[in-house]
């Protein structure tokens, strides 16, 4: 029976596809006459409660912020029914928030508002190679927004059209953590969605990272937050490598905001031995929340993280299959496990050191500094995708 669900799903989308793209071809047409000045429009999937709409909320309450008119219009339930329509005010710039192959499910419930503005698509991609099965809607959109030079080098190789870096802004700002060593444990936070592969974000790493860096210590703590099927094979092998360590939680449980902000509150580093990121959201969250940063030097992150400000470990570019299923065989960062766990060592025995690194990207990533970034991307004209392909 899931089978042919499946099966139906899949149909319905590639007609609903094809009879959407020609339909907004003929409305949008050459609408330059029409366009007028307006708000900006955060279109997106508010009701999934991800990290693209984390984003969303985060990049409408940055542009809020610069003085800009913003709207968020929600198309989650409208997705599900095509002659729903969502009405919000004409002109301006429509931004999706979503992958390419979601755009016409996004649009489509307000195709009749779009010919007044900008149709800007705000897509990230996380790996050096474009995807394969993504879209060229490049006769709907007029502009690609994207988090970070790293996914605009690599969305160059497949689209054509302006691509613009508009990266995202958090504006929330605690105090810079200090770990009070002989007083409470020191705690380690990492995070793992398996919808994006958990191969990619790489948790097993830091597993063995912490396991090398500390093997009989007691007063140490590693928390990861996983999103994932518990009956998962990348699942049942992480946790069976914690299995019997009391200093290792594993939550896989879903948590509200104020639950994920508490796991930020509670720990005292943030580490990421990803393979790849487009951004890496949670990085900056954890330094808005004053934790020390330690990641892989790689993609991304480097655009707000450095060796001034953050422990970057070193890494192999490697060619394997994503065990995950969800790229298939990649190039990516296989991030060095025990240069990783020579710094998580040299955070417990040096409590300062410590202090200085979650201070410094604190200061890097304050909200202030990340305003004025923003303004920025926004005022400089969108880059050239064969001058991004040079660079890359």
């Amino acid at each position: 029976m899931e089978r042919i669900f499946r099966l139906a799903k899949s149909l319905y989308l590639a007609v609903f596809t094809t009879v959407a793209y020609r339909a907004m071809r003929r409305e949008q047409g050459d609408r330059s006459n029409e366009r007028s000045p307006g708000s900006i429009k955060i279109v997106c999937r508010y009701g999934l409660k991800n990290g693209l709409t984390n984003g969303a909320l985060y990049n409408g309450l940055a542009l809020e912020t610069l003085g800009y008119e913003v709207e968020q219009p929600d198309v989650t339930l409208a997705m599900r029914n095509p002659f729903k329509r969502i009405f919000c005010k004409k002109g301006g710039l429509f931004v999706f928030h979503c992958a390419a192959p979601q755009f016409l499910l996004l649009a489509w419930p307000l195709r009749r508002l779009l010919r007044s503005g900008k149709l800007i698509g705000y897509f990230a991609w996380e790996l050096a190679e474009p995807p394969e099965n993504w879209p060229k809607y490049e006769d709907l959109w007029d502009e690609i927004w994207t988090p970070s030079r790293f996914s605009a080098q690599s969305l160059a190789k497949l689209y054509a059209c302006p691509i613009r870096v508009v990266p995202h802004v958090l504006l929330k700002n605690r105090s810079p953590r200090r770990w009070r060593k002989g007083e409470e444990p020191l705690t380690f936070l990492t995070m793992a969605d398996a919808r994006s592969s958990l191969a990619r974000k790489n948790p097993r790493a830091v597993v063995a990272a912490f396991l090398d860096a500390f093997p009989t210590e007691d007063d140490v703590s590693l928390v990861i937050k996983l999103q994932a099927n518990p009956s998962s094979e990348e699942v049942n092998a992480l946790l069976a490598e914690v299995e019997g360590d009391a200093r290792i939680r594993v939550i896989q449980e879903t948590m509200t905001r104020t639950d994920v902000d508490r796991l930020f509150s509670g720990a005292h580093v943030y580490v990421s031995l990803h393979r790849a990121e487009g951004f890496g959201l949670p990085l900056l969250e954890a330094r808005l929340f004053g934790l020390a940063t330690l990641a892989t030097a790689w993609s991304g992150n480097l655009d707000f993280m450095s060796e001034e400000n953050s422990v970057l470990i070193p890494y192999e570019l490697a060619t394997m299959r994503d065990e995950g299923g969800v790229y298939g065989e990649v190039t990516w960062a296989n991030p060095d496990v025990g240069a990783a766990a020579l710094a998580m060592r040299r955070f417990y025995e040096d409590p300062a050191h410590l202090a200085e690194v979650a201070k410094a990207g604190w200061e890097a990533s304050s909200p202030e500094r990340q305003l004025a970034r923003l303004a920025e991307a926004l005022r400089t004209p969108p880059l050239d995708p064969l001058a991004l392909n040079v660079a890359a």
